[in-house]
């Protein structure tokens, strides 16, 4: 997805009344890799936002959030 895509769809949420997101990028992080986990970390909160997520898909989902936020996809696939 582009950035506009990206864009499109937290001007959804937001007009819903869910605050926007903010990624933050991590150092080094190549830019088409924090796109990706940036698009990744934003489907994963719009999914359990619209309560699309419950039992153990929701825990699954719950930690790869986790680890998005913690960490960089070149270290998540290592």
């Amino acid at each position: 997805m582009g950035s506009s895509i990206i864009a499109s769809m937290e001007s959804e949420l937001e007009a819903e009344g869910w605050p926007s997101l903010q990624v933050e990028r991590f150092d080094g992080e190549p830019p088409v890799a924090y796109r990706h986990r940036s698009q990744e970390i934003l489907e994963i909160v719009e999914g359990f936002r619209m309560g699309r997520y419950r039992g153990e898909i929701a825990d699954r989902m719950e930690r790869r959030l986790m680890r998005l936020q913690e960490q960089s996809l070149e270290l998540l696939s290592a």
